[in-house]
């Protein structure tokens, strides 16, 4: 049987919680990639309206490496989230 991989819901994390971010920099220093947060920052709101799959690339820390790799694998749901991130970067959603 195969086991599908589930994005990491980024819903039930604490504010307490260091979480890092795996998505491209955003243009203008509003959020670079590998940045560590306490929880996810409220100021971010905006930026998770526009294009919600930026806030699906806070992860764990401890969860880097496993979502690094599946970034770069074809078909991941954080594969999709970064690409989808990629392309509201390109459209000038920023």
């Amino acid at each position: 049987m195969s086991k599908k991989k589930k994005a990491v819901s980024t819903e039930f994390f604490s504010k307490q919680e260091q979480l890092i971010y795996c998505g491209p920099n955003i243009p203008g220093g509003v959020l670079q990639r590998y940045s560590v947060y306490k929880g996810i920052p409220g100021y971010l709101n905006d930026l998770f309206n526009k294009c919600s799959a930026v806030k699906k690339l806070f992860v764990p820390v401890k969860e880097l490496a496993k979502t690094e790799k599946a970034i770069k694998t074809k078909g991941t749901p954080e594969n999709t989230f970064y690409q989808q991130v990629v392309q509201f970067i390109e459209k000038g959603g920023v």
